[in-house]
């Protein structure tokens, strides 16, 4: 089932995971991302499906069992449905187990033991096999049967709280994007190339545990305590929110108590945000003394901060800022965002327009850095989307397919098991494959 795939009458030049086979067992965002990440670095991916298509395919659908969601996270892939609670689909899986090198999966911690799925079971059958297994909380400790997505991790791991964004004073979920769950896409990605690399050197297969929730905490630079700094006014911070929640206190309340802890944010004020042009929005980001002094100077503004003496809790101080703030919020809607961005790129300021992401197919940046590309869906039709995320000058990333049709290779990848037409037609009958 593992192909050569050609370009306009040319072979392709191999990817850094050419010839590397990998079998997902994977739904939703996490896995199927790193799975394609994977595959476009030439990897060969064969996804099992449930025979009615995973979860993501039914979200939302644009046409019967495609949705765009599922088109975004599984290029690359072969699409093989089976029903894994029948004996004979545990079959081809432990056939296609002995030419694997790479297993994903997320799910439950109870279920590919159940399934028969786990890395116990299969390296059994493959001793060099890779099996990189996602939970969302690991597989010890009092949440580790618990299902989680991604906006549950977001609350549990603090990161929810950080983003400070309350709606009727209670906190909403970091909604642009599903953070924990992209960002350990990539984490699955990374180890298993460190773990293939690992292998060639010692020619041992091993098991890699990622979880959303260690993502997420990795994410927050907060998450950490200073045994010399600090400590105490953490250890003070949780006894005053046990207090609070004993009492049942909004959660307003708490936050407050957090962003004391936090410390105060009045550095970034003014030179790390948003402002509203007389044409549009803006973001500003200085994260440096010196490019906050020019921002200044591009805005017309003059700043306490860099007149010497400032005491970061002087009050008198901190409602000038504020004052400040205003003031900058003012000049800005004066003027265009074309004429704020000639002025801040002139001075080395970082500026840049917000924009909706339907604007970035056609963005003249992202076309001149190649970072969109167009593929073929057999059912969709002519696809353009976000290309590889990453260049590499001697084994170059590409696209090989656009993501399968459900059971677009089921023939395909029994066939190359030896099954015949016959065996194909009972095992339809029979229910184990689509």
């Amino acid at each position: 089932f593992f192909t050569i795939f050609t370009l306009r009458g040319h072979e392709k030049m191999p990817g850094a995971l050419h010839g590397i086979k990998i079998l997902e067992f994977t739904q939703i965002i996490a896995g199927p991302f790193g799975g394609m990440l994977l595959a476009d670095m030439g990897a060969d991916i064969i996804k099992i499906e449930p025979l009615n298509g995973e979860p993501w395919r039914l979200h939302n659908q644009i046409i019967p069992l495609e949705s765009k969601a599922y088109i975004a996270l599984n290029r690359g892939k072969k699409s093989l449905p089976l029903n894994l609670n029948h004996p004979e689909a545990m079959g081809i899986v432990k056939e296609l187990i002995k030419e694997i090198d790479v297993v994903i999966v997320n799910a439950r911690p109870d279920v590919p033991t159940k399934l028969g799925t786990d890395y116990e079971t299969l390296s059994n059958i493959n001793p060099k096999l890779i099996y990189c297994d996602n939970t969302a909380f690991g597989r010890s400790g009092p949440d580790r049967n618990r299902p989680g997505y991604d906006i549950v991790v977001q609350a549990i791991s603090g990161l929810l709280a950080a983003d400070n964004k309350l709606e009727n004073g209670v906190p909403q979920q970091v909604s642009a994007t599903a953070v924990a769950d992209y960002a350990t896409g990539i984490a699955i990605a990374w180890s298993v190339c460190a773990a293939l690399f690992a292998r060639e050197r010692s020619g041992k297969g091993q098991k890699i545990d990622t979880t959303l929730l260690s993502t997420a905490l990795s994410m927050q630079g907060s998450f950490m305590e200073m045994e010399d700094y600090e400590k105490e006014e953490r250890l003070e911070f949780l006894n005053t929110l046990e207090s609070l929640r004993q009492a049942e206190t909004p959660y307003s309340v708490m936050l407050d108590q957090q962003k004391h802890l936090a410390g105060s944010t009045t550095g970034f004020r003014i030179y790390y945000t948003t402002y509203q042009t007389s044409n549009g929005v803006i973001a500003v980001g200085c994260l440096s003394e010196h490019l906050r002094k020019k921002a200044a100077t591009v805005i017309g503004i003059k700043d306490p901060r860099f007149e010497g003496g400032y005491s970061p809790n002087d009050s008198h101080t901190l409602e000038q800022i504020e004052e400040l703030h205003e003031t900058a919020k003012e000049i800005i809607k004066s003027r265009s965002t074309e004429e704020w961005l000639f002025k801040f790129d002139k001075a080395g300021v970082p500026a840049g327009p917000v924009k909706f992401v339907q604007e970035m197919l056609d963005d003249e940046q992202v076309k001149a850095n190649d970072m969109v590309v167009e593929v073929q869906h057999s059912a969709a039709g002519k696809i353009r989307m976000a290309g590889p995320m990453v260049k590499m000058s001697e084994t170059p990333l590409q696209i090989n397919s656009a993501s399968p049709s459900l059971g677009e290779h089921t023939e395909l990848i029994l066939d190359s098991l030896g099954y015949t037409e016959q065996d194909i037609s009972k095992l339809r009958r029979n229910g184990v494959i689509r």
